[in-house]
């Protein structure tokens, strides 16, 4: 592993994450399905270049890579688009907590 793949995945995952939380926000700029697509987009890249990222990152990125894939996010409905982001975000936040105890709280 180089530092370069550890450095790059945990990037992509924070940016991920930050997108996230600025969807939940109240009267936020960005919609769920917007986010879900920039998420979607980030993760597609990110998973491509993990193959020797630390299991921490790598695994997480994967997952909502997998979890969200080749999903045309634009042409769901709300209802399913807000269910993916809901599925996406408790994947993003138990990834967290089960590294970090603080993140769990």
């Amino acid at each position: 592993m180089t530092v370069k793949d550890a450095f790059a995945c945990r990037r992509a995952l924070r940016e991920i994450r930050e997108i996230a939380a600025v969807a939940v926000l109240e009267g936020g700029r960005i919609s769920e399905q917007e986010a879900l697509q920039t998420i979607a987009a980030i993760a597609g890249w990110a998973a491509d270049e993990t193959g020797s990222a630390p299991p921490d990152c790598g695994d997480v990125i994967r997952r909502v890579h997998a979890m969200i894939g080749d999903t045309a996010v634009e042409a769901m409905d709300d209802r399913d688009a807000l269910a993916l982001f809901r599925n996406v975000s408790a994947l993003l936040q138990k990834g967290a907590s089960a590294r970090d105890p603080v993140a769990a709280a």
